[in-house]
């Protein structure tokens, strides 16, 4: 395996990136003590060699430190290993192609020991903002040169993802087709959400349990995109946000982490830089998720940059296949959010579960139905059970067992519970909820104690076969602007 290096290339403290980096080669400074190229020098050898040609160094107590980065770049380095170099706001990804060498000519700009290098990236820095939070940290060295085996695996995954994953995406920096791309994504949703008692702007997708909130507005010139994507219906207050994506107007994204982009073949995507805000700390889920998960495109900006982007969805889709596209993007992002929001691991795995049996199975969207004023009324019912559960003592769930399971789960005791709301007693409702309830027990892989919400009225023969699989009936009631629960035995 390639080892992994970051090198300044800023010999006799001089910014020589570019132009060693236009003749395909890096150079670690101290020219004048090139005797260090004899491969039968051992590193005390090195330090007495560079105490000899650099008097100083030991005044300054750099004669340990300065023999340990030529000792690293003429040493430890090989033909094969990345080299990073950082540089301002963007990092450049090197392979080594050669041995060290020695270049008398360039003894008096003191970049005379050097080795050739190939550009991977097509030879285009990286964007230092969207490298993994280790990376970026193993970066803001000051010395000379630092040893990245601590981060190998992400040095490695951008190297090696950017060097075969093709012909990038280019990126859509003019403002009339980055509005005419989301436009395309706010249409998807328009014509296969269901109307609600909620806000008119909240376009809700109840078959797959996701809504997109879509508004914008003209300052300063300008036209700011606001798109927040959550999965639990209700008002301003009692909605869920679980992500936004928010292209710029026009030109690269800068602090805006959505982007239009398209492929060679020109299919039109929307992606998003991976920067999420959870209580106001910023958050990479480039750190946080695996490629199994969440894949990752690779954009080309219009000033020859690459930087690596998380697809949303493919804009030019089917609009159906558009809305399960952003579902599964945002399901990634709500199992980081909840992560960092300190929750209880077991509801991130359960999370997780959910969403891969959700994905096995598939999803599908069913044409736009009528207002519904069963959203409203099960959105209080949650909020009043969520509520009670909490005064009991119980740790419970913010979200659903995925996006079509259990409405409410709670931990921290030996067995827990899923909770299924229905409100009302219909045949499909009941067995819609049995469903739910076994099915998604199974696939979280755990023993719970399983209850079915509903209005009171259920009959007998049903009552007794919920109770041979298991399902305890607990019947709601309004109090007012809330809810009450008829609490089963033992609870």
């Amino acid at each position: 395996m390639p080892k992994a290096f970051a090198f300044r290339l800023k010999p006799s403290h001089v910014d020589r990136v570019e132009e060693l980096l236009d003749d395909y080669q890096i150079a670690i400074g101290w020219s004048q003590a090139h005797r260090l190229l004899d491969p039968s020098l051992d590193k005390s050898a090195f330090r007495t060699e560079l105490d000899i040609r650099y008097p100083d160094l030991i005044e300054r107590g750099r004669l340990g430190h300065d023999t340990n980065h030529v000792w690293r770049f003429i040493r430890e380095v090989s033909i094969g290993d990345v080299v990073v170099v950082p540089h301002g706001d963007s990092v450049h990804f090197l392979e080594v192609t050669s041995d060290p060498r020695l270049l008398p000519g360039k003894i008096a700009d003191d970049t005379a020991i050097r080795r050739d290098v190939s550009p991977l990236l097509d030879g285009k820095p990286f964007s230092r903002r969207l490298l993994p939070s280790e990376l970026r940290r193993a970066l803001s060295f000051r010395d000379t040169s630092k040893d990245l085996s601590s981060v190998l695996n992400d040095v490695l995954a951008i190297a090696k993802a950017n060097q075969g994953s093709g012909v990038p995406l280019i990126a859509v920096e003019s403002r009339a087709e980055i509005r005419a791309g989301v436009q395309l994504w706010h249409k998807a949703f328009e014509q296969l959400h269901t109307p609600h008692e909620f806000s008119d702007d909240l376009l809700w997708i109840p078959d797959i349990g996701i809504w997109l909130l879509a508004r914008g507005w003209d300052r300063d010139g300008e036209h700011r995109y606001w798109n927040g994507l959550g999965n639990r219906l209700g008002n301003r207050f009692t909605r869920n946000l679980i992500v936004e994506v928010n292209p710029p107007d026009g030109g690269k994204p800068g602090r805006w982490q959505g982007l239009v982009a398209r492929t060679s073949d020109g299919q039109t995507w929307l992606l998003h830089s991976g920067e999420m805000k959870v209580q106001g700390k910023g958050v990479q889920l480039r750190d946080h998720v695996t490629a199994d998960q969440l894949a990752t495109f690779t954009v080309r900006f219009s000033d020859g940059t690459l930087e690596s982007y998380f697809p949303v969805a493919r804009l030019d889709a089917d609009p159906s296949h558009v809305i399960i596209q952003t579902k599964r993007f945002m399901d990634v992002c709500l199992q980081v959010r909840t992560q960092q929001l300190g929750a209880d691991p077991a509801f991130v795995q359960a999370q997780r579960k959910a969403n891969l049996f959700e994905e096995s199975i598939g999803h599908s969207v069913v044409p736009p139905q009528g207002a519904k004023l069963i959203d409203r009324v099960h959105a209080k019912i949650w909020h009043s059970l969520r509520k009670e559960l909490e005064k009991k003592g119980f740790t419970v769930s913010n979200e659903r067992v995925g996006s079509l399971g259990p409405d409410l789960f709670t931990t921290a005791h030996d067995t827990p519970y899923l909770f299924e709301i229905k409100t009302s007693a219909g045949a499909s409702d009941y067995l819609k909820a049995i469903g739910q309830l076994i099915v998604y027990e199974k696939a979280l892989g755990k023993a719970h104690r399983k209850f079915l919400v509903i209005p009171p009225g259920m009959d007998e023969l049903a009552s007794s076969i919920l109770d041979e699989l298991n399902i305890e009936v607990m019947e709601f009631f309004q109090e007012g602007s809330d809810y009450g629960f008829a609490w089963p035995d033992k609870f």
